[in-house]
């Protein structure tokens, strides 16, 4: 008997449904904070409001908060999508591994889609780290962000390399540990840019990687 569902067209006409409405979704999002971050760099956080962001996106104020909690928020897709790539590639690494090396490793991967600083992802990240040092709210709500963003993280290791004892508080220390480093690099990362010096986000990550490896065995060199 053929699997059930098998060449069934209704169940491939909902699959290319969902597709789409996933696409639609993504595409809405990508305007309202297109929209939210050209503002903010025109005007300045507190200036705009969501009800000029929405105008400018082409939606209304309740599509925006559909999307959206905050104006803040709207700064801020390009982390949670870089975010969501490293919690899909954890469900990758070698669970006998030493987390931190693997997590180390995780990063220095999805960095690579960065690399090109040029790249329309690269640019977002380099906009909102640029806005990021001169509006404070926005500083604020990266924290917070930040904060969620480890506590998915920290979820996502558990599943992987088990949540008990002496190996949970292994895992908080990687994701403390790496996602400092990861801050560390993108905000060296877009100083230097900004100041027309050659920078490359994952050789950047990798040499934060060594300073700490090298601080751990009290032979911390200076920065170059």
């Amino acid at each position: 008997m053929a699997a059930s569902g098998a060449g069934d067209p209704t169940t491939a006409a909902a699959g290319a449904a969902s597709g789409l409405r996933e696409r639609r979704r993504r595409q809405t999002m990508a305007e309202i904070s297109e929209a939210a971050l050209q503002l903010f760099e025109d005007r300045g956080l507190e200036a705009a409001t969501v009800e000029e962001i929405a105008a400018a996106a082409g939606v209304s104020q309740r599509t925006f908060f559909r999307y959206f909690a905050t104006k803040e928020d709207a700064a801020l897709p390009v982390h949670r999508e870089f975010e969501d790539a490293v919690e899909a590639a954890v469900q990758q690494a070698d669970p006998d591994a030493d987390p931190c090396t693997e997590l180390a490793t995780v990063y220095l991967r999805v960095l690579q889609d960065f690399a090109d600083h040029a790249c329309p992802a690269a640019q977002r990240m380099l906009r909102v780290s640029r806005l990021v040092r001169r509006e404070p709210l926005l500083r604020s709500a990266l924290v917070r962000h930040g904060a969620a963003r480890n506590s998915r993280l920290l979820q996502a290791l558990q599943a992987r390399f088990g949540p008990s004892g002496a190996a949970d508080l292994q895992l908080r220390v990687a994701v403390e540990l790496c996602t400092s480093l990861a801050r560390a690099a993108v905000e060296t990362w877009a100083e230097r840019l900004e100041a027309g010096r050659e920078a490359v986000l994952p050789d950047i990550f990798a040499d934060a990687q060594l300073l700490a490896q090298r601080g751990r065995s009290g032979h911390l060199p200076a920065v170059p």
